[in-house]
């Protein structure tokens, strides 16, 4: 019964330092080499699972990839990447 308490203490403690980590949304526009709807679902469907991304919108007339992320989580350079990784470029052209 100890044990248990000691646990569940344990676990409580992790909960509420978690819980009290700042969680700052940040907003990045990359340019990216997307020319058709086919770039465009395949870009949704895989950055949407990037961890920390809370939002995705490609826009593609203007060729550019909106992401709303948890800096907690992720960063620029890693959601670069991950496009990169899908084919395409991804240049920062605007970070919030």
């Amino acid at each position: 019964m100890k044990k248990i308490v000691i646990v569940l203490a344990a676990l409580s403690i992790m909960f509420v330092a978690e819980a009290s980590k700042p969680k700052v949304k940040r907003t990045v526009l990359y340019r990216a080499s997307i020319e058709c709807k086919s770039c465009k679902t395949k870009i949704l469907d895989n950055i949407a699972f990037e961890k920390g991304v809370k939002d995705v919108v490609v826009n593609l007339p203007e060729k550019t990839v909106k992401i709303v992320f948890d800096e907690a989580k992720t960063d620029t350079l890693t959601l670069a990447k991950a496009i990169r990784k899908l084919g395409y470029t991804a240049k920062v052209i605007k970070f919030e």
